[in-house]
């Protein structure tokens, strides 16, 4: 017990100092924000699929055919615009043709013209796509059952023929419906990058300041030993990024509203990936001998690491091939994770293979950086 105070105490003191820092204070909070705004402006969350549809039809035909085909279409969760003439302005439009009534009477074949705004709701219009092919199948079906007749009086006589064709949608496997975006997207993105760059500086800057100076050889007079010192050190820089990350995170809360998914989970994977920056700053901290370098190295990986993993914009819009060459990103793993609780409901199964990576990854440094850490030149 007196073992863990020991190391308790030189670890809460390295995070009080760190804390202290006006310039931590800066670099941790303040310049974070201002990435956090540019970013989530950037990649604004895109609405979620309207409760009703819109559908403009351009209805050029005045036979009995299009009103009656107009019939199938309408539900309660979309709502029709009919009009003479093409708008300057809509998200989704058919057109039916002057002839479609008489196309359909001489049992013809014909196409009718379907548009969608770039940017409309993809969920939206598969809502209007499928009800436009359930129309279009009902209608074909019908006619088969019962030719030139009155088919309002047959359906109203025969009900088991009313839906006898169904037509439902899906997308392929694999398909990215929900594209991370917004503030939920940018915060957890610069709290990775700013985890992986503050924890490098700081940790690695003071872990090679007390060995010049002398402070931790000094240590070893007390009754920590090297391994202990190692702890402490590591333990340090890993609150270090925990308080910074629940700094940005309260505040995103506060400020914008933040929504992690699951907070326990989407913590607990902050945690693992701090973990390993923690060691990796402790093991470039025992290598390094410049100020300088630690802070180039910091900035550099840190941003390679940021810019493929994901924490500038959704590694779900890049090509699959870039994906790839990202699974060497820390960073990934993390927003992968991150990504998968808040905007694909994903639970603990589905975030485990990410945690498994970054706490191997973790272990990985750990061991390295404790082979490395020296307290004397």
């Amino acid at each position: 017990m007196r073992k863990l105070q020991r190391i308790l105490h030189v670890a809460w003191n390295d995070l009080r100092i760190m804390v202290g820092d006006k310039v931590f204070v800066f670099w941790s909070l303040v310049f974070p924000m201002l990435f956090i705004v540019l970013f989530g402006l950037l990649f604004k969350a895109s609405d979620s699929a309207p409760a009703v549809a819109e559908l403009t039809v351009v209805n050029l035909d005045e036979g009995r055919w299009a009103t009656y085909f107009l019939g199938k279409i309408e539900a309660p969760t979309i709502e029709m615009k009919i009009v003479t003439s093409e708008p300057a302005e809509y998200s989704r439009l058919i057109v039916l043709p002057a002839d479609f009534s008489a196309r359909i009477e001489s049992r013809r074949d014909q196409a009718l013209a379907f548009k969608k705004r770039e940017d409309a709701s993809t969920k939206a219009a598969a809502r209007v796509e499928t009800r436009l092919f359930q129309a279009i199948a009902r209608v074909l079906s019908e006619l088969v059952l019962y030719g030139d007749g009155d088919l309002a009086k047959f359906l109203d006589g025969h009900a088991e023929f009313r839906d006898i064709v169904q037509v439902k949608s899906r997308f392929p496997d694999n398909t990215v419906t929900v594209v991370p975006s917004g503030f939920d997207h940018s915060i957890p993105g610069t709290t990775i990058q700013f985890i992986m760059m503050m924890v490098i500086i700081y940790g690695g800057i003071t872990v090679m300041e007390d060995r010049k100076k002398g402070v931790l050889a000094r240590m070893l007079f007390s009754p920590l030993s090297k391994g202990e010192v190692f702890q402490a050190k590591l333990l340090g820089r890993w609150f270090m990024g925990l308080v910074q990350a629940l700094i940005l995170i309260v505040v995103g809360r506060i400020l914008f509203k933040l929504n992690l998914g699951s907070f326990p989970l989407a913590l607990l994977v902050i945690a693992v990936f701090a973990l390993a920056m923690a060691a990796l700053s402790v093991f470039i901290g025992s290598v390094c001998t410049k100020e300088d370098l630690i802070i180039g190295l910091a900035v550099l990986l840190a941003n390679i690491f940021a810019g493929l993993g994901g924490c500038w914009w959704p590694s779900e819009i890049v090509p699959l091939g870039v994906r790839k060459v990202a699974m060497i990103s820390p960073a990934y793993w993390a927003m992968d994770a991150l990504h998968k609780l808040r905007f694909f409901q994903g639970g603990f199964a589905d975030i485990l293979p990410n945690l498994g990576i970054l706490l191997a990854l973790a272990i990985v440094l750990s061991v390295v950086a404790a082979r490395s850490f020296k307290v004397r030149d």
